[in-house]
């Protein structure tokens, strides 16, 4: 037995028996066995493959000392490392195995963050919190933080991150690409990005490793890219056909950056096509109040918004273009003008007493034009809201409010802190005080009616039989407002048909003689 499986066996009789135990066993056991077949296949040295098994048993030790919530989110990874072992290369395990040592790490201090929030390592990687899924290397992150430093002139951390990086791609001939180990958009692991290729062509020719930089583009033209009516889009995610439009902007303004460094002609024509085709398809982006995150998708968040219309501004600053400027004029407007609401005619009047499920609500009606948290405020009462924008509808419970017109007023506050405040119709809460419009017939023995009353879903009827000094009454379950019943009955009778609607409110039709006919009563005698 190997000190690494003896490591292995110690950290886990320290965890225990339990199912977790086994299961984080499992993976450990697995990963360690995927290590050494990668290394039986010269996919990878044994050296790498040493410094692997480290983290493994490193991950293993802090995973003992972890709360319950952080053993979770460390497992997880661990699961995930596991799983791709029958893929193990130099590229793809360093990537694995560095993120499972820095989330082992993180945990040991601190709670994975929010999603979305970064956590970089001592070099500069970038990992991204994934819901459920601990830090994940995240390439677009780490390029931006490559682009970054060569902003800032920090040569040396720029070229220690670009190492490191060039460390963690996969060459395929002439191309090097980066991948993502986790899901995203429904696509599984791994992954790539047209858009991160594109910002890694730029930061790689940007910190002087212009034949790298060559390989990253290389890997663009055909899979990363995305024939569509307005042109040609760039592939946020190598297996969707979604075309969004952060992406398409930043790679057109990246690859126009590379093309001028590494005198790329090709790329040049790319970054021109994919400004011509987003140009085309803007107006699409545009919903009047706020920009669209994809096309024919529903309105970015804030942060893309604001992303977007950097990106604009950068393109119209670089082209020349006026129309770069007005949609980008058009975007900042939207940030800055509070939400626009329009009312809609009320509904029937509430009808809550009783509460019978029949307008026992009332329906406010308005429509919205962007995404906003919406108070309303009737009867007393405050009802909140986060709603996107269109046509809405939001219902308030009247209970045992008397009858009366309510006003209702409307206060909506977009995600930038923009406020509108209106009075939309008031709410109209009434009483059933009408009795059902009843009409009624009798065929011998079967009694047929109908109603019309639009402030009930139901009516009770009763069928009174008279004769002599003699009363019968037939009463049958609550039902429609139309219907009929069949009575058994040997001698004539006087009837009359009452409907009683919900609220208490009755009608009666004097039917006359119903039952056997004379007729009839003459062959029983008779007989």
């Amino acid at each position: 037995m190997t000190r690494f499986a003896i490591g292995v066996l110690l950290v886990l009789l320290a965890l225990g028996a339990g199912g977790e135990a086994r299961a984080a066993g499992s993976d450990a056991g697995g990963s360690l066995r995927g290590l050494n077949r990668a290394v039986a296949a010269q996919r990878l040295s044994p050296l790498d493959a040493h410094e692997h098994r480290e983290r493994v048993l490193l991950a293993l030790r802090i995973l003992e000392r972890l709360p319950s919530d952080r053993r979770m989110a460390l497992a997880a990874v661990l699961r995930d490392v596991a799983a791709q072992a029958p893929a193990y290369d130099a590229p793809r395990a360093l990537t694995l195995f560095a993120t499972l040592e820095l989330n082992a790490k993180h945990l040991l201090r601190d709670r994975i963050p929010a999603p979305g929030h970064d956590v970089s390592d001592g070099l500069g990687v970038v990992y991204r919190s994934v819901p459920g899924r601990g830090l994940r290397f995240h390439p677009l992150g780490s390029f931006g933080q490559l682009n970054a430093y060569v902003t800032a002139g920090r040569q040396r951390e720029a070229t220690s991150l670009a190492y490191a990086l060039l460390a963690r791609a996969h060459a395929n001939g002439d191309e090097l690409t980066w991948e993502y180990g986790f899901r995203a958009a429904g696509g599984e692991p791994p992954w790539t990005s047209g858009m991160a290729q594109a910002v890694a062509a730029q930061a790689l020719a940007r910190a002087g490793l212009v034949p790298e930089a060559r390989a990253a583009f290389a890997a663009i033209p055909g899979p990363l890219l995305n024939d569509r009516p307005t042109g040609t889009w760039i592939r946020l995610y190598a297996f969707s056909d979604i075309a969004v439009l952060n992406a398409q902007l930043q790679a057109a303004l990246s690859l126009a950056d590379y093309a001028r460094l590494a005198e790329d002609e090709r790329a040049a024509r790319l970054a021109a096509d994919l400004r011509r085709a987003a140009l085309r398809a803007l107006p699409a982006f545009d919903t009047g109040y706020w920009s669209r995150y994809a096309l024919g998708g529903s309105e970015a968040p804030l942060s893309y918004h604001q992303y977007v219309t950097s990106l604009l501004w950068k393109l119209a600053r670089s082209t020349g273009n006026d129309r770069w400027a007005g949609q980008a004029a058009r975007f900042r407007d939207d940030w800055r003008r509070p939400p626009a609401i329009r009312a809609l005619a009320a509904t029937s009047p509430s009808l809550p007493v009783p509460h019978d499920g029949f307008r026992d609500t009332a329906a406010i009606r308005f429509w919205l034009s962007k995404p906003a948290s919406v108070e309303i405020t009737v009867g007393g009462e405050r009802l909140s809201r986060r709603l996107g924008p269109g046509f809405r509808t939001v219902l308030w419970e009247p209970g045992e409010r008397s009858a009366g017109r309510y006003p209702v007023e409307l206060a909506a506050v977009d995600r930038v802190g923009n406020r509108t405040e209106t009075p939309l119709e008031p709410i109209v809460v009434a009483r059933d005080t009408t009795p059902p419009d009843l009409r009624a017939a009798a065929d011998e023995r079967r009694v047929f009616w109908r109603a019309q009353d639009r402030e009930t879903p139901w009516l009770t009827v009763e069928i009174e039989l008279r004769r002599g000094g003699v009363t019968r009454v037939v009463r049958l379950p609550r039902g429609a407002l139309d219907g009929s019943h069949r009575l058994a009955l040997r001698r004539p009778w006087y009837a009359t048909v009452s409907a009683r609607d919900s609220s208490g409110n009755t009608s009666a039709v004097a039917l006359g003689r119903i039952g056997p006919s004379w007729k009839e009563l003459a062959a029983a005698r008779v007989e």
